[in-house]
């Protein structure tokens, strides 16, 4: 098996992230070092540590969805003291992370688990995984900027693939328009930046769906897990 899916497996992190790990060298089979991702290892005789802690399979996986609030960091610890989501599922094993990124104030939709398969098949961009937010914007955007939209802005990290854009409610004594948007991509802070791009500023952002999977009535700050019907249903987007 190779190093990082074995490592991934195991519940330490998303694919993705065991790869930069490696390439950092907190990774070592058998006492040795390793920096590229890849390396091949047997999984029934060769040691394997990271970052000091034996890595060992795990015997249960854990896959949940949380409805985080605004305010909270997408990440396991921050050096800054703020809250991070990790403060969400307190109570649960300490093996599960994030699957993804909501930035600070975004709300939504986010996905827990201790899978690696998982969670590198929602986050790999070959596999195109729909999410859909619900955005408020200050202003009202006309059909020229939405159409932009549509068809793909240049935000600093690239141009975006084109995204499914719906206007849902305009409020002109408050001067703001609600739009549903569906992308596939995860560049960071996308949805605000496209926004930006055509002159729009983003004043609140909530995830409400990844693939099928539905935020519904979860109330924020709360978590629940996810069904096996579900679990098979996004593993087969």
């Amino acid at each position: 098996m190779r190093l990082e899916k074995y490592i991934a497996t195991s519940g330490i992190g998303s694919r993705r992230a065991v790869k930069k790990s490696i390439r950092a060298g907190l990774v070592t089979v058998n006492g040795e070092t390793i920096l590229v991702p890849g390396h091949p290892i047997d999984v029934g005789t060769d040691t394997v540590v990271f970052d000091g802690k034996l890595v060992e399979p795990l015997t249960e996986h854990l896959y949940l969805m949380v409805n985080k609030p605004s305010g909270y960091v997408t990440t396991r610890r921050d050096e800054r003291g703020r809250s991070t989501v990790m403060s969400l599922v307190a109570d649960l094993p300490d093996s599960i992370y994030p699957v993804g990124r909501l930035d600070l104030e975004t709300e939504g939709l986010l996905l827990f688990t201790n899978d690696g398969d998982f969670a590198y098949r929602l986050l790999h961009p070959s596999y195109e995984v729909e999410k859909t937010y619900l955005v408020w914007v200050k202003g009202i955007p006309n059909d020229t900027a939405v159409q932009r939209l549509r068809q793909g802005v240049t935000i600093p990290s690239g141009k975006t693939a084109p995204a499914k854009v719906k206007r849902l409610k305009t409020s002109r004594g408050e001067a703001s328009t609600q739009f549903e948007v569906v992308i596939h991509e995860g560049k960071k802070r996308q949805v605000r930046l496209m926004f930006k791009a055509v002159g729009h500023r983003v004043i609140r952002l909530k995830r409400t769906r990844i693939g099928n999977l539905c935020l519904g009535g979860l109330p924020q700050g709360q978590y629940r897990f996810l069904t096996a019907s579900e679990i098979t249903a996004l593993m087969e987007l």
